[in-house]
């Protein structure tokens, strides 16, 4: 499909794209082409090394697992078992809270991956329960599987066992929360977004999303992080009055910035092309009846943590 846009239909830009593997394989044809790829979610950490013409508005799980392996170590709690869904950003997501957690001086204990696809999450979470581990990391793909997870952990009796449960955002997606109810009560995670996040240009995002969509939609940090790579695009064609190659569009990219996100300030480091974001450490609470998502502690302007430990070859 990215080849026929190119090819065919003379795209300028493509834009999107929600799976890692697809990101992995367009990204060649970038390269090729000279089209800029502006990926608004797939977070595979080094997707953006396999072309110089791929940018990102998302995260990578990297961004989001070694803080919270490093918070949850802060906690006090000594021994980690860790749950991931079996493809990049599982492995991205294993390998970053692994890091940060051994670096704060914490144990792995255990570790499971598992199919990406309609998975039956209940032997792994009983083999979590059986090497009681003081925390559990777990990462599904955001959506239906969040809910299915969250489930398994209730029905196998996890946390009242002992261990506690942390994540990324993608456990929780607020449009997965009414869903998931009051069994993702307690829960810890990082993140780049969510619709209760108190800040004026997330007020701004919710109520054109409001008006747009009229309550038949929940926004979510997909939602945000697509508003941004669209916010980033228009920024471009106004800079360059709608006429750039692309080249010229990728250096405007790689050093472009804004304090007008719906999830505060971020810019784009041009050493990478990857994105520069503040992440939250969130907890779920249940809120009037419904399960929300609170944050009570930030790390400010982070840097894609595995690029940093894993400098490119010149």
């Amino acid at each position: 499909m990215a080849q026929e846009l190119i090819t065919r239909d003379r795209v300028q830009l493509l834009f999107g794209i929600v799976a890692s593997p697809v990101a992995a394989a367009v990204a060649p044809l970038t390269a090729e082409a000279k089209v800029p790829l502006i990926i608004t979610n797939a977070a595979g950490a080094g997707i953006t090394r396999i072309s110089p013409y791929v940018t990102r508005t998302s995260f990578t799980l990297w961004q989001e697992g070694a803080p919270m392996g490093a918070w949850a170590a802060k906690q006090g709690w000594k021994k980690a078992f860790t749950a991931v869904s079996d493809f990049i950003p599982g492995h991205d997501a294993e390998g970053a809270f692994t890091k940060g957690f051994k670096d704060a001086g914490g144990e792995i204990v255990g570790a499971v991956r598992f199919p990406p696809a309609n998975p039956d999450f209940a032997p792994f979470v009983q083999r979590i329960k059986d090497a009681k581990p003081d925390v559990a990391f777990l990462w599904v793909p955001a959506g239906a599987q969040a809910t299915g997870m969250m489930k398994a952990v209730r029905d196998l009796g996890l946390r009242e066992a002992g261990t506690k449960i942390v994540s990324t955002q993608d456990l929780v997606p607020d449009e997965e929360l009414p869903n998931i109810g009051e069994v993702g009560e307690g829960l810890i995670t990082a993140g780049t977004y969510t619709i209760y996040g108190d800040r004026p240009a997330n007020k701004a995002f919710l109520a054109a999303w409001e008006k747009e969509y009229q309550g038949k939609v929940i926004a979510d940090f997909l939602s945000a992080h697509g508003w941004d790579g669209m916010m980033m695009v228009f920024d471009m064609v106004k800079a360059t009055k709608g006429k750039f190659t692309g080249d010229e569009a990728m250096k405007f990219f790689s050093t472009w910035k804004t304090d007008n996100s719906p999830r505060g300030s971020i810019s784009i480091d041009p050493a990478t092309r990857d994105i520069v974001q503040d992440i939250y450490i969130r907890r779920n609470e249940m809120k009037g009846g419904k399960l929300v998502t609170t944050e009570f502690d930030v790390i400010k302007a982070v840097r894609d943590p595995w690029k940093e430990a894993n400098p490119e070859k010149k």
